[in-house]
């Protein structure tokens, strides 16, 4: 089966949604009750049946995520000089890099603030530019969403084969 990475994530998703399904079917199938003198209504139950399936549910689960890993691996994004593997992990330090950035950016210029049982408040200044941070956290933010959009197209527009 030939498809993009975007389309085996997808089926992934609803793979994993059939286990859940299977697996709440299961708990509600697998046992049953009746009151003494009552005629008990057997649910439809099968074991083997409910295993099968969600065993044939995780087989593709799993080469679908090798796919992808490998595919993730492979594919080299020459405007960045890295594989698509090494774009998610910058993304992932360039995420963290912005939330650092964004809580400078909430520290004010001058705080007050009083101990408990103190008489003069203290004040708090801020000991950084904050023009700095903004030109940083605004570049790193360029920066994500440019990477991000890289990602993407290589996500939604090349192929690979998957043995389903």
């Amino acid at each position: 089966m030939k498809l993009n990475s975007d389309t085996a994530n997808k089926l992934i998703k609803n793979y994993d949604a059939e286990i859940t399904a299977l697996l709440e079917a299961e708990n509600a199938n697998s046992t049953y009750s009746f009151s003494v003198g009552e005629e008990p209504v057997i649910p439809a139950y099968s074991f083997q049946e409910t295993q099968d399936k969600i065993h044939g549910f995780q087989d593709k689960i799993g080469k679908l995520r090798h796919a992808v890993a490998v595919f993730n691996a492979g594919k080299f994004l020459p405007e960045y000089a890295c594989t698509l593997d090494e774009a998610i992990g910058r993304m992932s330090r360039m995420n963290a890099e912005k939330k650092r950035l964004y809580d400078l950016l909430q520290i004010p210029e001058k705080q007050r603030s009083r101990s408990y049982g103190s008489r003069e408040a203290d004040i708090r200044c801020r000991n950084f530019d904050a023009a700095e941070v903004r030109a940083a956290y605004d570049k790193v933010a360029q920066d994500l969403m440019e990477i991000q959009q890289a990602i993407n197209i290589a996500n939604l527009t090349e192929t690979f084969e998957v043995d389903l």
